[in-house]
Protein backbone atom coordinates (compact mmCIF):
# COMPACT_ATOMS: atom_id res chain seq x y z
CA UNK A 1 0.00 0.00 0.00
CA UNK A 2 1.45 3.50 -1.07
CA UNK A 3 -0.82 5.47 0.89
CA UNK A 4 -4.02 5.49 3.29
CA UNK A 5 -6.10 7.09 0.87
CA UNK A 6 -6.42 9.53 -2.53
CA UNK A 7 -9.13 11.25 -4.43
CA UNK A 8 -10.11 12.48 -7.78
CA UNK A 9 -10.62 16.37 -7.54
CA UNK A 10 -13.82 16.88 -9.60
CA UNK A 11 -14.06 13.78 -11.85
CA UNK A 12 -17.70 14.10 -12.14
CA UNK A 13 -18.88 17.43 -13.88
CA UNK A 14 -21.74 19.17 -11.96
CA UNK A 15 -23.95 18.10 -15.28
CA UNK A 16 -23.02 14.28 -14.58
CA UNK A 17 -23.51 14.88 -10.68
CA UNK A 18 -26.94 16.07 -11.53
CA UNK A 19 -27.83 13.38 -14.10
CA UNK A 20 -26.73 10.46 -11.41
CA UNK A 21 -29.09 12.45 -8.84
CA UNK A 22 -32.12 12.92 -11.31
CA UNK A 23 -31.78 8.73 -12.21
CA UNK A 24 -31.18 7.77 -8.68
CA UNK A 25 -33.98 9.86 -7.04
CA UNK A 26 -36.30 7.87 -9.32
CA UNK A 27 -35.38 4.74 -7.16
CA UNK A 28 -37.64 4.64 -3.89
CA UNK A 29 -35.88 5.37 -0.93
CA UNK A 30 -35.39 3.68 2.60
CA UNK A 31 -33.92 4.35 5.97
CA UNK A 32 -30.22 3.28 6.47
CA UNK A 33 -29.34 0.79 8.83
CA UNK A 34 -26.03 -0.73 9.36
CA UNK A 35 -24.40 -4.08 9.49
CA UNK A 36 -25.19 -6.81 6.89
CA UNK A 37 -28.99 -6.88 4.97
CA UNK A 38 -30.91 -9.53 6.73
CA UNK A 39 -28.43 -11.09 8.87
CA UNK A 40 -26.70 -8.42 11.13
CA UNK A 41 -28.56 -5.57 10.04
CA UNK A 42 -29.25 -2.76 12.99
CA UNK A 43 -30.98 0.26 12.51
CA UNK A 44 -29.98 3.05 15.41
CA UNK A 45 -31.08 6.42 15.12
CA UNK A 46 -28.48 7.22 17.55
CA UNK A 47 -25.96 6.07 15.38
CA UNK A 48 -27.28 6.70 11.27
CA UNK A 49 -29.66 8.80 9.78
CA UNK A 50 -30.26 8.73 6.14
CA UNK A 51 -32.21 8.17 3.98
CA UNK A 52 -30.80 5.37 0.84
CA UNK A 53 -31.16 3.89 -2.45
CA UNK A 54 -29.58 1.45 -4.46
CA UNK A 55 -28.23 1.54 -7.73
CA UNK A 56 -28.08 -1.75 -9.21
CA UNK A 57 -25.38 -3.12 -11.94
CA UNK A 58 -28.37 -4.88 -13.70
CA UNK A 59 -29.99 -1.25 -14.29
CA UNK A 60 -28.52 -0.40 -17.88
CA UNK A 61 -29.43 3.36 -16.88
CA UNK A 62 -26.46 3.46 -14.72
CA UNK A 63 -24.01 1.47 -16.77
CA UNK A 64 -21.85 4.67 -17.20
CA UNK A 65 -21.26 4.84 -13.93
CA UNK A 66 -20.51 1.38 -13.07
CA UNK A 67 -18.13 1.43 -16.19
CA UNK A 68 -16.65 4.87 -14.85
CA UNK A 69 -16.37 3.47 -11.69
CA UNK A 70 -14.74 0.67 -11.73
CA UNK A 71 -12.34 2.06 -14.50
CA UNK A 72 -11.31 4.86 -11.78
CA UNK A 73 -11.24 2.15 -8.97
CA UNK A 74 -9.00 -0.47 -10.75
CA UNK A 75 -6.74 3.16 -11.00
CA UNK A 76 -6.58 4.10 -7.53
CA UNK A 77 -6.01 0.11 -6.59
CA UNK A 78 -3.12 0.10 -9.03
CA UNK A 79 -1.66 3.14 -8.42
CA UNK A 80 -2.29 3.32 -4.06
CA UNK A 81 -3.33 0.25 -2.62
CA UNK A 82 -2.72 -2.95 -4.38
CA UNK A 83 -5.63 -5.21 -3.18
CA UNK A 84 -6.99 -8.02 -5.01
CA UNK A 85 -10.34 -6.80 -6.32
CA UNK A 86 -12.76 -8.65 -8.38
CA UNK A 87 -16.32 -7.21 -7.95
CA UNK A 88 -18.76 -4.51 -8.05
CA UNK A 89 -22.32 -5.36 -7.14
CA UNK A 90 -23.77 -2.14 -6.74
CA UNK A 91 -23.74 1.25 -5.85
CA UNK A 92 -25.61 3.37 -2.60
CA UNK A 93 -27.03 7.05 -3.11
CA UNK A 94 -27.74 8.19 0.12
CA UNK A 95 -29.05 11.29 1.60
CA UNK A 96 -28.48 12.93 4.39
CA UNK A 97 -30.64 16.01 5.27
CA UNK A 98 -30.87 18.80 8.22
CA UNK A 99 -34.44 17.99 8.86
CA UNK A 100 -33.25 14.81 10.71
CA UNK A 101 -29.74 16.14 11.26
CA UNK A 102 -28.59 13.46 8.42
CA UNK A 103 -25.31 11.51 9.96
CA UNK A 104 -23.48 8.36 9.84
CA UNK A 105 -20.75 8.04 13.18
CA UNK A 106 -17.81 6.62 12.92
CA UNK A 107 -17.92 2.68 11.42
CA UNK A 108 -15.60 0.80 8.63
CA UNK A 109 -17.03 -0.87 5.86
CA UNK A 110 -15.74 -4.34 6.31
CA UNK A 111 -17.82 -7.21 7.74
CA UNK A 112 -15.58 -9.59 8.64
CA UNK A 113 -17.90 -11.95 9.66
CA UNK A 114 -19.78 -12.93 6.97
CA UNK A 115 -21.16 -16.02 4.83
CA UNK A 116 -19.69 -14.82 1.04
CA UNK A 117 -16.88 -15.30 -0.09
CA UNK A 118 -16.08 -11.72 -0.43
CA UNK A 119 -14.83 -9.04 2.25
CA UNK A 120 -14.84 -5.01 1.21
CA UNK A 121 -11.91 -4.07 0.20
CA UNK A 122 -12.08 -0.67 -1.01
CA UNK A 123 -14.72 1.96 -0.44
CA UNK A 124 -15.13 5.00 -2.48
CA UNK A 125 -17.46 7.55 -1.26
CA UNK A 126 -18.41 10.64 -4.58
CA UNK A 127 -19.80 13.95 -3.76
CA UNK A 128 -22.88 14.66 -5.60
CA UNK A 129 -24.25 17.92 -4.29
CA UNK A 130 -22.69 21.45 -4.56
CA UNK A 131 -20.86 21.80 -1.02
CA UNK A 132 -22.80 25.44 -1.22
CA UNK A 133 -26.07 24.40 -0.96
CA UNK A 134 -25.47 22.18 3.03
CA UNK A 135 -23.34 22.98 6.21
CA UNK A 136 -21.62 19.63 7.75
CA UNK A 137 -21.85 16.77 6.25
CA UNK A 138 -18.36 16.47 6.01
CA UNK A 139 -16.05 13.08 5.37
CA UNK A 140 -13.45 12.45 7.27
CA UNK A 141 -11.55 9.76 8.61
CA UNK A 142 -9.77 8.73 11.48
CA UNK A 143 -6.18 7.41 12.67
CA UNK A 144 -4.35 8.00 9.55
CA UNK A 145 -0.77 9.96 9.60
CA UNK A 146 -2.19 12.23 6.56
CA UNK A 147 -5.82 13.27 6.20
CA UNK A 148 -7.56 14.66 2.61
CA UNK A 149 -8.09 18.28 2.44
CA UNK A 150 -11.18 18.84 3.70
CA UNK A 151 -12.72 21.46 1.67
CA UNK A 152 -11.08 19.82 -1.64
CA UNK A 153 -12.78 16.79 -0.84
CA UNK A 154 -16.25 18.49 -0.33
CA UNK A 155 -15.83 19.48 -4.06
CA UNK A 156 -18.53 18.31 -6.05
CA UNK A 157 -18.00 15.70 -8.16
CA UNK A 158 -15.16 14.65 -5.98
CA UNK A 159 -14.12 10.92 -5.70
CA UNK A 160 -12.06 9.84 -2.68
CA UNK A 161 -11.22 5.85 -1.95
CA UNK A 162 -9.70 4.15 1.17
CA UNK A 163 -9.18 0.89 2.08
CA UNK A 164 -12.57 -0.56 3.39
CA UNK A 165 -11.40 -1.43 6.44
CA UNK A 166 -10.41 2.56 7.43
CA UNK A 167 -13.09 4.12 10.28
CA UNK A 168 -14.45 7.09 8.54
CA UNK A 169 -17.52 9.08 9.36
CA UNK A 170 -20.07 11.66 7.50
CA UNK A 171 -20.82 14.33 9.87
CA UNK A 172 -24.46 15.83 11.09
CA UNK A 173 -26.07 17.99 8.18
CA UNK A 174 -27.46 20.78 10.31
CA UNK A 175 -28.55 22.90 6.99
CA UNK A 176 -29.79 21.57 3.48
CA UNK A 177 -29.10 18.33 1.97
CA UNK A 178 -26.21 16.28 0.84
CA UNK A 179 -25.94 13.63 -1.80
CA UNK A 180 -23.19 11.27 -2.25
CA UNK A 181 -22.36 7.51 -3.70
CA UNK A 182 -20.85 4.88 -1.60
CA UNK A 183 -18.97 2.00 -3.30
CA UNK A 184 -17.25 -0.98 -2.63
CA UNK A 185 -15.01 -3.16 -4.45
CA UNK A 186 -14.46 -6.34 -2.91
CA UNK A 187 -12.26 -9.26 -3.51
CA UNK A 188 -11.50 -12.20 -1.59
CA UNK A 189 -11.69 -12.66 1.79
CA UNK A 190 -8.74 -10.80 4.03
CA UNK A 191 -6.31 -13.76 5.50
Amino acid sequence: MKGEWCYFSKHFSVEMCEKILELGLKIPSQDASMGLAGVNEVKSDDYRRSKIRFLESSNSDFDFLFDDIWKMGIQANRDWFNFHITNLSFIQLAEYDSSYKGEYKRHHDVFWINNSIYHRKLTCVIQLSDPNTYEGGDFEIFNQNQKPNKEEIREQGTVIFIPSFIEHQATPVTYGTRHSLAVWFEGPKWV
